[in-house]
């Protein structure tokens, strides 16, 4: 006859091991427990429809994170897509815009790859991506003369095309310009995400009407800390973007890239896609996303409005944001009505971008190694991982003493177990997140 034994008396069978939790227990006392906020863990009910099978396309090619290329993507899409389609909160107009700011550590982040796998596409689509793509956000008279109203038929600095995509490789400069005495480059990004007619009272001439325009930031979650004020989080900057936490995803060290015969096939998709999506206008609720809205994500996504904590104020625009998400699915199938399928999509997004909000703005001292352990933890969900499968995750290059530490200081956390399974030979040892189907161990 078997019996359940938990975790801890599993490991007090092994001297060393217990010796590491008891450590890492004794650390945790008057405390919330040893381990910093999780990163977040992708919900595959976001990569939906086009974009979805983009992604999906893409993922065996490159060590980008697959979340990192999906919000690339819907930036991107969003841009391409013009003025035409938008959804409406109220009174208020909001034209299918998306601004992803991706988290990633410098080197292991792989944020440029995300961007940068999402852009071949829009580059093969033959949507003139490239004429819309710029980098250098340096001022919002920059911003605004890079597509502002010609001043006459011969003017040829104005462009009547409002349509833009920046990518900021470095956003942590940006933040820096945006700081500077007498700068209006804060005022300009909350007027672009708004889609309201773009001008600054100093320069008469520089005013963009209708602008369209996307922005797509990269930073290191350190970054952003240091140089993120209170006041910064509270002028409402910030909230207009769209936080996603990225790692990466796998280790390819010499990666084929996507097959051109496929990628052809997928551009020629999304070129169907953004034409038609150009032509709807306003997207409304069909009966079933009116329900799911007003019944459930309406009150998810604005329960932390009257909270007063700084992932909170990052995520002030979570209903917005998630409408506009919805909106961009929809049209890309030509539709003018989102569905639950659509919503359902967009809110697993949103959840994952409120988890990265909390991850990022967590001041708790970090273990790179143990954050993505605990990420592949969570995702491995059921089946969880054995030491071996951990071990590679890390190339097979970490001491044992300090994976010894790494797992004991999961299970003194209480939100991780340890348990042996029957082979018919030596027992499987595998760690799993609590709450997962864990089979009792064997005796």
């Amino acid at each position: 006859m078997t019996r359940r034994r938990d975790a801890v008396s599993l490991l007090g069978e092994h001297d060393a091991e217990a010796r590491v939790e008891a450590f890492h227990q004794k650390r945790a006392e008057g405390a919330n427990g040893p381990l910093a906020t999780p990163p977040p863990v992708a919900d595959g009910s976001m990569f939906y429809g086009l974009l979805g099978e983009l992604v999906a396309t893409a993922d065996p090619s490159t060590e980008a994170d697959p979340v990192g290329v999906l919000a690339s993507a819907l930036a991107a899409c969003g841009a391409l897509v013009g003025t035409n389609p938008f959804a409406q909160v109220g009174n208020t107009r909001h034209p299918l815009l998306i601004w992803p700011l991706l988290f990633g550590r410098t080197g292991s982040g792989r944020k440029g790859q995300a961007t940068d796998t999402a852009e071949i596409f829009m580059h093969e689509t033959g949507m003139g991506y490239g004429d819309i793509c710029v980098t250098g956000l340096s001022s919002g008279e920059g911003l605004i003369d890079r597509i502002r109203d010609p001043d006459s038929p011969d003017d040829t600095g104005g462009t009547m095309d409002k349509r833009l995509v920046v990518v900021e490789p470095e956003f942590a400069t940006v933040m820096a310009r945006a700081k500077r005495e007498g700068s209006s480059l804060g005022t300009v990004l909350r007027q672009a995400w708004d889609g309201r007619t773009l001008a600054v009272l100093t320069r008469s001439a520089y005013r963009a009407t209708n602008p369209h325009a996307a922005i797509i930031g990269h930073i290191t979650p350190k970054e952003f800390r240091l140089r993120l004020a209170e006041s910064d989080m509270a002028g409402g900057s910030y909230n207009r973007f769209l936080p996603v936490y990225v790692e990466r995803s796998k280790r390819l060290p010499i990666p084929d890239g996507v097959n051109p015969d496929t990628l052809a096939e997928i551009a020629g998709k999304l070129h169907k896609g953004i034409l038609a999506a150009g032509k709807v206008r306003r997207i409304a609720f069909d009966q079933g996303a009116q329900a799911l809205w007003a019944d459930r994500l309406y009150d998810e996504f604005t329960a932390a409005d009257d909270e007063d904590f700084a992932w909170t104020e990052f995520t002030r625009r979570s209903a917005p944001y998630c409408l506009r998400i919805a909106g961009l699915y929809a049209a890309l199938e030509g539709r003018d009505r989102m569905s639950a399928d659509h919503l359902t999509a967009a809110a697993a997004l949103i959840r994952y971008s409120i988890a990265s909000a909390v991850f990022v703005l967590d001041k708790s001292m970090r273990d790179p190694k143990l954050d993505r352990l605990r990420r592949h933890l969570d995702q491995a969900s059921d089946t969880g991982l054995t030491r071996s499968e951990i071990s590679a995750l890390f190339s097979r290059n970490v001491p044992k003493h300090a994976l010894d530490e790494m797992l004991a200081a999961l299970i003194a956390s209480g939100q991780y177990a340890k348990a042996s399974t029957s082979t018919g030979g030596r027992p499987a040892v595998r760690y799993r997140r609590v709450g997962a189907s864990v089979p009792a161990p064997d005796e």
